[in-house]
């Protein structure tokens, strides 16, 4: 069925967007394939588990300090009201960061004393100690996630890219700056990593400052309860997701020791890296859109535009998890070193109950829209807790396997209990057939490339994708008509910008352009 003319200019305004956030984040891939190799060599497999494993604790005091206002940026921001008014623009600005800062400073101090006096008899001394040393953390990335939200909001993607890239280019340097001088340890790499965050928030303060957006006595307290208001009940779906994330490891280092731990995190953050490329720029740029559509389109406009970006993003997915499964192994040996051996297993589940917890982007939409974060967070609390009782059953049993096996079957259960909620309010549909004809596609790639056997890791590697990935299009080119039509959709495309820049010349030229794309359709 041929998108209306809304939708498809949307869908160009999403795929336009997501290639800015796109950009920025294949800067910081790049970043993180460099440092993965040097951290995972540099660290012992203990070690590097404890950083992975305090970064993930840090995240829960964290979400708590922000309390959703990242969300609020979003929800509050009046582009015609502010650039009108520069006094509402500044308590604006002046309310969510002072706000948020305030509220991380208070987390953090109670964090410190939960550390120090309640969890003492829970938490070992040595990681006990570390929390504490990195506990700055919490108060610096509270105030980085609304100064990029900001920066989001204001559609400043070259500076949100640039920030971004820089601040984690600013991290690996610091910490391999502080390794002669402090050795290598865990603090080490909580040292530089706080110095590096520490610079990049007061860098962006300071251009806020300059820009005149930032003033104490512009504190509105009204506005700031309606933003808190609005967020805390994602708060809980945000803790929710954090507790996903850190109970499994700390199962994993209480079943299995600190050994398996640096697995685990080794496995995840090379899955996470894959799943990134889907996540990070998709949900930055659909969010603002549907949104937008949803008050100026109506429903069906709304529903229409996720449907069509959803089946895309099942194309795609399907065939990245058909790489995934072709090149873990090799992808293991040449990023994280031989010593890892093993946690290459792990990958596959991983990345498939990763893309599938991404479609949350697209079928959760009716509940952001309602602002029915209440249901989200309670469906996240009731797959928080399946997950935590799979792993208490299957890792004594499947060892480092069953936390992943575990994961892929919580994220499963979480993106069926969001999509029948959210269905009561826009129902996303999932094309039963279209999907068959992707795992075929990807099935036949995956039987051809994985005939492939160099010794090269990186060839191999390589070779496989390159003949995966041929295959995986050839095969929809021969099934999917959308696949067919879009060297002749881009040749319109092409078309329609020259029509657009000769639009200035004789009305015969615009007249015979548009006889022509009716030709083409």
């Amino acid at each position: 069925m041929p998108l209306s003319q809304s939708v498809a200019g949307e869908m160009k305004k999403l795929i336009h967007h997501s290639s800015h956030y796109l950009t920025g984040l294949f800067g910081g891939l790049a970043i993180g394939f460099i440092s993965f190799p040097i951290f995972t060599r540099i660290f012992s497999v203990a070690d590097y588990g404890m950083i992975d494993f305090i970064q993930k604790i840090l995240l829960l005091p964290t979400a708590l300090s922000k309390a959703g206002m990242q969300n609020s940026v979003l929800r509050f921001y009046n582009e015609k009201e502010f650039s009108s008014d520069r006094q509402s623009a500044r308590s604006y600005y002046s309310t969510m960061l002072f706000g948020v800062a305030a509220m991380a400073v208070a987390i953090t101090l109670v964090f410190l004393v939960a550390v120090k006096l309640l969890l003492r008899h829970l938490i070992d001394g040595p990681l006990a100690t570390l929390l504490c040393f990195a506990s700055a953390l919490i108060l610096l990335r509270a105030i980085e996630s609304i100064l990029l939200s900001f920066l989001r909001i204001e559609e400043r993607t070259a500076a949100y890219n640039a920030a971004s890239v820089l601040m984690k280019a600013a991290t690996v340097g610091t910490v391999c700056a502080f390794l002669p001088w402090l050795g290598r340890s865990v603090r080490t790499y909580l040292s530089g990593t706080m110095v590096a965050e520490l610079v990049f928030v007061a860098v962006l303060v300071l251009w806020l400052f300059r820009r005149r957006l930032l003033s104490a006595i512009s504190f509105d307290r009204a506005l700031f309860r309606s933003a808190v208001g609005f967020g805390l009940p994602l708060v809980f779906y945000e803790l929710a997701g954090v507790i996903l994330l850190t109970a499994d490891r700390a199962l994993v280092r209480y079943y299995l020791g600190a050994e398996a731990l640096g697995y685990y995190s080794v496995a995840y953050g090379l899955s996470q890296y894959v799943n990134d490329l889907m996540t990070v720029p998709l949900g930055l740029a659909i969010l603002p859109i549907y949104l937008r559509l949803w008050t100026s389109e109506g429903r069906a406009r709304t529903t229409e535009f996720l449907h069509v970006s959803l089946d895309f993003y099942l194309m795609a997915a399907v065939g990245i998890y058909m790489l995934v499964t072709l090149g873990s192994h090799d992808a293991l040996v040449l990023l994280a070193s031989p010593k890892y051996l093993g946690a290459d297993r792990l990958i596959p589940y991983l990345v498939g109950g990763l893309l599938i917890y991404t479609t949350h982007v697209f079928l959760c939409a009716g509940l952001l829209i309602q602002k029915k974060t209440g249901t989200m967070a309670l469906a996240l609390i009731c797959s928080t807790a399946l997950n935590i009782v799979l792993n208490c059953l299957l890792l004594p049993r499947l060892g480092l396997q069953g936390a992943a096996v575990a994961l892929l079957l919580t994220h499963i259960v979480t993106i069926l209990l969001l999509w029948i909620a959210s269905s009561r309010i826009l129902p996303i549909g999932v094309r039963a057939g279209a999907l068959v004809k992707y795992g075929a596609a990807g099935l036949a790639a995956w039987a051809a490339a994985s005939q492939i056997a160099l010794t090269s890791h990186l060839l191999n590697a390589m070779s496989r994708c390159a003949v995966g990935i041929s295959v995986y299009v050839g095969a929809l080119f021969l099934m999917d008509s959308r696949v067919r039509s879009l060297p002749s959709y881009l040749l319109r495309s092409r078309r329609s910008r020259s029509v657009e820049a000769a639009i200035a010349g004789p009305p015969i030229l615009s007249e015979m352009a548009e006889e022509q794309e009716e030709v083409c359709r």
